[in-house]
Order: structure tokens, then sequence, then C-alpha cells
């Protein structure tokens, strides 16, 4: 398979770096903070078997996964292994070599490349910075064609951000539904909405749908490796299941029981990681009013990650020198196969004001 860009990228310098400004994930909590959530936790994490667990997931993390959506049921929930491995038994379950998929650009890179390593043509829907990261829908129309097997959406958007429109939305869930296409729906960011309604889930609105979620971003636990899919297709989910037999099988019986105890204070745990998000939202808009010949971005209306659009030379080469001065990480867009224009920004950890003022140190100076 063609190299994962970004996660090399980050293999080389996220725990090496003095400031790791792109992070995706928010801040995380250690065990003890968990448990205290739960005044019952501690012993049965404590009394736990370690032996295998359901290749569905457990009973009890599926209802509390299938609580954070409307009309799903536990049978509609498949557990995984983080948020990748749903994207790849999906894939595998339904793609031959020939098939066609069109996914949502920018974004993270495994849901191009997955399905190209299958043997499928994937075309790239470009969400525009210009229109607020929104994409076009007649451009949508004439990327279908008679082999077009999936539409992939991620929303709210990685690395930019973007959320789609509810009319975009309706339009997109209508269309495959008119040309008989299954809908990806990469949503590890939903619930952390800035402002607004929380977004619709393509599960909640069709059957022929298949949402993606995790602990790992709204939450602050991506240490629990746990994701999920959800459909009310359950022939669908049975079928990937049966790929994921040949991968991890099932999950840690204790991030499964942690998970648990974190989806039952979903709320909590999720204002927690918008406040901090709001926060550094300001912090950032303050530092782009000082230097905006360099500097600039379409505001983020989701999730923990913004794109800033660096002006004045290729973003690439501007990291490279930021991270060389500064000890400042910044993911450049080459790495979401994206022109070299922008780089990734983290909202989520409540120590990027540090990274910031770095940041316009540096700018400063220049």
């Amino acid at each position: 398979m063609r190299p994962f860009a970004l996660e090399r990228y980050l293999s080389k310098h996220e725990f090496a770096v003095r400031h790791l400004a792109c992070a995706s994930d928010p801040d995380t909590l250690r065990v003890h903070d968990l448990l205290a959530l739960d005044p019952k936790a501690r012993d049965r994490l404590l009394t736990l078997p370690l032996g295998y667990t359901e290749t569905k997931g457990s009973l009890e993390l599926r209802e509390a996964i299938a609580n954070l959506y409307e009309g799903i049921a536990p049978e509609d929930v498949l557990v995984h292994v983080g948020a990748e491995e749903p994207v790849f038994t999906f894939f595998k379950s339904l793609l031959a070599p020939g098939d066609h998929v069109i996914v949502l650009t920018p974004t993270y890179q495994s849901l191009t490349s997955i399905a190209e390593d299958l043997g499928a043509t994937v075309s790239r829907w470009m969400a525009r910075e210009a229109d607020g990261w929104q994409p076009d829908l007649d451009e949508l129309k004439s990327l279908v064609t008679p082999k077009t097997k999936v539409i992939v959406v991620n929303t709210p958007q990685n690395p930019t951000g973007g959320l789609l429109s509810p009319d975009r939305f309706a339009a997109v869930t209508d269309l495959a539904q008119e040309r008989g296409l299954w809908l990806l729906g990469d949503e590890v960011y939903r619930g952390l909405e800035h402002g607004g309604p929380k977004v619709k889930s393509v599960a909640e609105v069709s059957e022929r749908a298949v949402s993606l979620g995790a602990m790992a971003k709204v939450y602050g636990l991506a240490g629990l490796r746990i994701g999920w899919a959800v459909s009310r297709d359950r022939e669908r989910l049975a079928q990937m299941e049966t790929v994921k037999d040949f991968l991890s099988i099932c999950a840690p019986a204790p991030s499964e029981l942690l998970a648990t105890v974190a989806l039952e204070n979903a709320d909590l745990l999720r204002a927690r990681t918008v406040s901090t998000v709001r926060r550094n939202l300001e912090a950032v808009e303050a530092v782009l009013a000082r230097f905006p010949a360099r500097l600039s971005w379409k505001r983020p209306l989701a999730g923990t990650t913004g794109f800033l659009r660096v002006h004045g030379e290729p973003a690439s080469t501007w990291s490279e020198r930021l991270l060389s001065q500064t000890g400042v990480l910044l993911a450049p867009s080459t790495l979401f196969d994206f022109e070299d224009t922008h780089v990734r920004i983290g909202l989520g950890r409540s120590n990027l004001p540090a990274a910031l003022e770095a940041l316009s140190d540096w700018l400063e100076r220049r």
C-alpha cells in the first residue's frame, strides 16, 4: 500500500517535539480520572476476566454506543479496534476491483488509500475553502458513474474543520438513495459542533449507510483503541464482522469496560473537549489578527482541527522551518493529498497557547 503520509510524519515527530500543535485528539484522561466517574467501575476493572470478548463488542458497550444515535439498536453496532479498522472492514466486505468510490476531500488518507489498494477507482470530491469548505453538489453528480458504489463523507471534516450544511447533507443522502449507492460516514468528530445543532449521522437517515465513530476525538480516549461501525443494514455489519475475524477478532476487555464508563458520561466528556476547543479557537484568531499577511483560515465549524492557509511560500517549507526553529509541529496539507498551501492545527489540547506564543514570537522575528 501507499505509505500513510500523515502517520509516518507523526511517527517521526509526535513524541519528540516541544510543541505538538497539530494533534487531532484532545486532552486525555488518566485511568484514575475515568474510574472516578463511576464509583463501581474500579472494582469491575480489577475483577475483570482478561479473556476474549465478543466479536461484536459487549452488549453493555453496544447499548452505550447506540444511545449516541436516533433509531439505532445495539444490534446495529459492531465494535472495532480504533476507527481505522472499520474503514478496512467496510471496504473489504463491499468493493471489488473496478468499482468506483467518491470521497469528500481533503480527508484522512485511509478513506482513499484502502479503496485504491482493493482495486477500486477513487474520485476526490473537493471541499472549497472559498465556499467555507463546502463542496459543490453539481460536481458530485458529475462524478457518479455506472460503476460508482460508495460515496464517502467525512463530516465534521478533518483537517479543515468544515461541516456539511444541512441542505448539502440532505442532497448527498438523497442522491445516494436515488442511485442505489452506499454511504460511508466518517463521523469521529460528530458531537463537537462549535455552534448550532448536532449533525445528523448517515446511519440515522439511510438504511444503506455505515457510520464510523470512535473514543479518540470527542472523548479524548485514543489509547483505549475503541471504534465502531453503525448501520441499520445488519447484513452489511455481518459481512464486516467476517473481515474483522482476520484482523483484531475482538476488542480488549479493559478497553471495552472503560469505554462503556466514558460513554455513560458522554455529555460531561464532550463538554470538556468543546470547552477547550472554543478557548483555542479564540487564541488562534488572535494570532491571525496580528499576522493577516502570513496566515489565514476559514474558521472551523466543528471538530478539533483547523486548516491554516500559509501565505508567501509553500506550506511544507514553512512548516519545516517553523519546526526546526521553534519546535512547533504543524501538519502540512500535502499529508492530506492536498495542494501545498495549508497546515493543520489541533484545537483540542489545553497546551496549545504555549505553541501559539512560540509561533507568534517566530512570526514577529521574521
